[in-house]
């Protein structure tokens, strides 16, 4: 069967033409008018519609590459090793540690397992409790001569040392897996 170039056309033809005014003004339309944000389902409550108007909680769900969910994980083995083994004994062996010495070494392990979990999940939001650990992991650090649990050394330094190596690499992994914005793309 063959077809005319008037039978193709009309086959292909989705509606009557719009001249440029009128595709400018339904252009000008979509731009201008603003579109309101998605209500959320009901029964979800106040915290997702909250989440859904934070562009920063929908960064921190965005999946990381494999490579960052093997580097994030093993950085805090070696570097959690290292600086367990070089700390040595209690000055103080009786002493009691300070209620704020406690809560510190409990939310470290809180945030230690949410990274772990986020690593394993893949989820950018990972790095960012990663972060957050190793800032409470130098804030220990630091508090140990402080509240006379441990004298300082050169363990010391190595301890802070790897701390600080685990906020650098944290870090490193935010800005790395940050999303391109548009503008940079261009």
């Amino acid at each position: 069967m063959a077809t005319t170039s008037e039978q193709l056309d009309q086959l292909t033809k989705s509606g009557p033409e719009l001249d440029d005014r009128e595709l400018m003004a339904l252009e000008a339309a979509w731009v201008v008018t603003p579109q309101a944000p998605p209500q959320p389902a009901a029964g979800t409550g106040q915290l997702a519609a909250a989440a859904a108007r934070t562009p920063l909680a929908g960064r921190l769900l965005e999946p990381i590459t494999p490579g960052w969910a093997v580097i994030g994980p093993a950085a805090w083995v070696v570097l959690l090793a290292v600086g367990i083994a070089v700390e040595p004994p209690p000055t103080n062996p009786n002493a009691v540690d300070p209620w704020f010495v406690s809560a510190l070494g409990t939310v470290l392990l809180v945030a230690l397992a949410s990274t772990f979990a986020g690593f394993w999940l893949r989820r950018r939001w990972s790095l960012a409790a990663s972060l957050v650990a190793a800032g409470m992991l130098v804030a220990s650090t630091l508090m140990c001569p402080v509240s006379g649990h441990h004298a300082i050394g050169a363990w010391w330094v190595v301890q802070l040392g790897c701390g600080l190596g685990l906020v650098a690499a944290s870090s490193l992994g935010l800005q790395r897996t940050a999303p391109r914005s548009a503008s940079a793309i261009h």
